[in-house]
């Protein structure tokens, strides 16, 4: 990697989370690697407002958010988890559609965004099994299900962002990513099936997997952030 310019990394979280776990990279990044975190509604400065209803309307109101960013930088790259993986995705075809160059997307845990999985209709699961879901895929600490501020904030936003995360297909107007993908995906993922995984091989010729010891949100027993640990070995490979 360059020493003369800045990696700009925008990075998406999941479904209804917050921004903390990026946050946390902050100090550790290599140098020359500056980190961009959009404010998106449903959570941290933009609580109160309701969630944007599809994958496309988050990455088209993080291009606009984040446009004095995107302008000034010369090398870009894009980072998202789950939900947040297809956001990556999806501002990344806009922006090489428009002429942007992109130095990679660093995508974890999703299924690629030609392939469905079995419909799980998040929008109308009631509040019980949504809990347990989340639960069960290490997605929710069950004692916050008895917490109702938590209930009355966050599961509205959670519930829209999985609906939209279940629905979303790449369009067929979208040209295959000329930058290169890194693939994250945990071993013991519940969710997110490793044949749907590596099916993100079809959207560039320069795919690279790491399969992780580690359940969807990729982290250790311990909590060590292994998805972190892993894309930043993989920093060094990205280069003009």
């Amino acid at each position: 990697m360059s020493s003369l310019q800045t990696l700009t990394l925008v990075c998406f979280p999941h479904a209804g989370g917050g921004l903390g776990r990026y946050r946390g990279w902050r100090d550790d990044l290599p140098d020359g690697v500056e980190l961009v975190l959009p404010d998106l509604p449903g959570r941290e400065g933009r609580l109160f407002d309701e969630p944007l209803p599809d994958v496309a309307s988050v990455s088209q109101y993080a291009i606009h958010q984040l446009a004095a960013e995107i302008a000034s930088s010369d090398r870009l790259a894009i980072a998202g988890i789950s939900y947040g993986a297809l956001v990556a995705f999806d501002m990344a075809a806009r922006l090489e559609a428009s002429g942007k160059k992109i130095q990679a997307v660093f995508a974890a845990s999703q299924r690629a965004p030609t392939t469905r999985l079995p419909p799980i209709n998040w929008r109308s699961m009631d509040d019980e099994r949504l809990l347990a879901e989340l639960t069960e895929i290490g997605g929710l600490s069950p004692d916050l299900g008895a917490e109702e501020e938590f209930l009355e904030l966050f599961l509205p936003v959670i519930r829209a962002e999985l609906h939209a995360s279940e629905t979303y297909l790449r369009p067929d107007a979208y040209d295959r990513l000329r930058c290169p993908i890194f693939l994250y995906h945990g071993n013991e993922d519940a969710a997110i099936p490793s044949s749907s995984a590596r099916a993100w091989r079809d959207e560039t010729d320069h795919f690279s997997w790491r399969s992780l010891e580690a359940a969807h949100f990729l982290t250790g027993p311990d909590g060590k952030d292994l998805w972190y640990e892993a894309l930043r070995e993989d920093l060094r490979f990205v280069h003009d």
